[in-house]
């Protein structure tokens, strides 16, 4: 059975793929620079989801976000 958190990371990575390939067809540097950093972002939230998986499933406390 799948972990929640990693399955929400997974969606994470998923909308930020999906975002990839729209940028890809863009053609405004602004809109693409935007979903850049919005994929980025999505990246960055799959990756704490992660470390908050990995953490309760060692025991540990897991840290606050910044």
């Amino acid at each position: 059975m799948r972990h929640p958190r990693h399955d929400q990371a997974a969606e994470y990575r998923r909308q930020a793929q999906e975002i990839r390939t729209i940028v890809q067809t863009l053609s405004i540097d602004e809109a693409r620079e935007q979903l850049r950093e919005a994929a980025e972002r999505l990246e960055t939230l799959a990756e704490e989801e992660e470390r908050r998986a990995h953490a309760n499933s060692s025991g540990q406390k897991p840290q606050p976000e910044a």
